[in-house]
């Protein structure tokens, strides 16, 4: 049974299930490379919206919006005292941030460098405002309280935001649940969902009043559970995401016509879907599949990155732009709300490879090398690269940074303290022409163990020998109980006969003893053997023994 999407339920009944605590936030290292950041919070259900500008990130979570960085990290700058916050919207300048409040059924206006409410716009006629589209001073909300059972409450109005208090305008048909917006130039779409089959309502709004342009036959496009939609930046293309037919289907927002599709068989249910400013790339999120966050190229559909968290599942519409990083909203297994960047996915890749000798004994250097390239082959890469080394007890500290060679290669030596497995990481933040990339190495630093043996050099057929020995790991004794493997060969003129005696167990300072009785005249030479452990390596030792019949033979 597939899980359910939960698309815009009403904000103020998740509220109910919303864990806020205010938990320890886990920031993200400070660094240009892909970042996950838990928000602090854990919802029951999929309910949560994102919009970024600025350089800031807000995330609506039930009661409260929160705040961050571009580099993911969470400022404490919450924006609270909201009911049921649900959809947001911001401005072309950044400066005003717009939320629907499902459960006081308003739209909030913010402004964004204090992080206050400036104003709530009522909207208790048309209740449970949830999804909103911004363009220029009119904003576009989608309402309605039905859920997944459906209803007649729900429906779009708009809000001219010069107005001191704006009267809502109603927009087109009465819908069962509440629809998903997207607006862009002169064209806004008002999408069904919860529907077997989504139909999307295409409007012209160039002339000021709303006029409808046409409609995008859902069950002849086979648009089933409509999730998300987004528009390029001139209105002329409008991409879907919905859970069937399995793909991100492009329309022609004139012809009202499919024109092509992102993404070829099932792989997941999509989720949500953005397009960058530029119109050449679409970021395409899916739930329950193998791979949660693509990267198309717009014009050929082709696949230019992907990305997986496998704990977590993307949150219906959680996927934005901004620039040339991708933010998407995830859900975890415990509820968690996360955040998930992907920094400078649409620029061309870069390759780092790091080696290192895979152990070395405590106390001494290991030297690692590596390469940085641009996958495009030009120009070399001048930027240092940072070097962190996390030590077995799972410390991480910074080392100085190198810098690569004309030809990209670069050296580093190191001598950590301890033994254990010891990882080196290299990372390069990219520029304006590569994505950053990085490369990790583990190398087993290990006590250099030493295994002696001793007795007599010759011996008489039938008498007992004694043979002792020490085993000692790097500078001190092995736990008491290691074993020791004997091995015993002898030779008589012939091919030798070799056999595995019973093993010895080291007592507590290292000493061990045996007593092997010799059978027949020849050479003997026994083979002491310690395979070591993780964090020692093997010894091994032999002791000969010449073994003749006696004066009585």
């Amino acid at each position: 049974m597939r899980h359910p999407l939960i698309r815009r339920l009403a904000a103020y009944c998740g509220a109910v299930g919303l864990i806020t605590g205010l938990l320890t936030v886990s920031a993200p290292a400070a660094s240009a490379a892909d970042t996950t950041t838990d928000l602090g919070v854990s919802l029951d259900s999929f309910t949560a919206d994102i919009a970024v500008g600025g350089g800031q990130v807000f995330v609506s979570a039930a009661d409260r919006i929160i705040v961050a960085d571009r580099g993911g990290n969470v400022t404490g700058g919450a924006v609270t005292g909201l009911s049921g916050v649900d959809g947001l919207a911001l401005n072309t300048g950044a400066t005003r941030l717009y939320a629907a409040l499902t459960g006081s059924n308003e739209v909030a206006e913010i402004d964004t460098a204090s992080r206050t409410v400036l104003r709530r716009i009522d909207l208790s006629a048309h209740p449970c405002p949830s999804t909103l589209a911004l363009s220029g001073q009119w904003l576009w909300v989608g309402h309605g309280c039905a859920g997944e059972e459906g209803g007649d409450d729900g429906g779009a109005v708009g809000l001219d935001l010069t107005a001191a208090a704006p009267t809502p305008v109603t927009l087109g048909r009465v819908h069962a649940r509440t629809p998903v917006l997207a607006v862009a130039g002169d064209t806004l779409v008002v999408g069904e969902t919860g529907l077997r089959r989504s139909d999307l309502l295409v409007y012209d709004i160039g002339g000021g009043t709303p006029t409808l342009r046409g409609e995008i036959d859902g069950q002849r496009w086979d648009l089933d559970k409509l999730n998300e939609l987004t528009l390029t930046f001139d209105g002329s293309t409008l991409i879907a995401a919905a859970d069937a037919p399995g793909h991100f289907t492009k329309f022609d927002t004139t012809t009202l016509t499919a024109t092509g599709a992102y993404g070829d068989g099932w792989d997941g249910y999509p989720a949500g879907v953005a397009i960058d400013s530029r119109g050449a790339y679409v970021a395409a999120g899916r739930q329950w599949g193998s791979t949660d966050l693509t990267l198309y190229d717009a014009a050929t559909g082709a696949v230019t990155y992907s990305a997986d968290q496998p704990d977590a599942e993307v949150v219906p519409g959680g996927v934005v732009f901004s620039g040339q990083d991708v933010y998407t909203l995830l859900r975890n297994s415990a509820g968690r709300l996360l955040l998930w960047r992907l920094h400078g996915v649409t620029l061309p890749a870069s390759e780092l490879t790091l080696t290192a000798p895979a152990r070395v004994r405590s106390g001494g250097s290991v030297t690692l090398e590596g390469r940085i390239t641009r996958t495009s082959g030009k120009s070399r890469i001048v930027r240092p690269l940072a070097v962190t080394r996390r030590l077995p007890d799972g410390t991480s500290v910074p080392l100085d940074s190198v810098t690569a060679g004309e030809d990209g290669r670069f050296t580093f030596t190191d001598t950590p303290p301890g033994v254990g497995e010891v990882t080196y990481t290299v990372l390069w933040d990219g520029d304006s022409r590569s994505r950053w990339s990085s490369a990790s190495a583990t190398v087993t630093f290990m006590h250099i163990s030493s295994l002696t043996l001793d007795g007599p050099a010759s011996g008489t057929v039938g008498e007992p020998v004694e043979l002792t020995g020490v085993l000692t790991v790097g500078d001190r004794q092995p736990e008491p109980g290691a074993t020791i493997t004997v091995q015993r060969s002898v030779t008589n003129d012939g091919d030798p006969e070799t056999v595995i005696l019973p093993p010895v167990s080291t007592d507590a300072d290292g000493s061990y003893t045996f007593i092997d009785t010799l059978e027949t005249a020849g050479r003997y030479t026994y083979i002491a053997i310690w395979t070591g452990h993780a964090t020692a390596g093997r010894a091994t030792t032999h002791h000969r023994v010449t073994v003749t019949l006696g004066s009585s033979g």
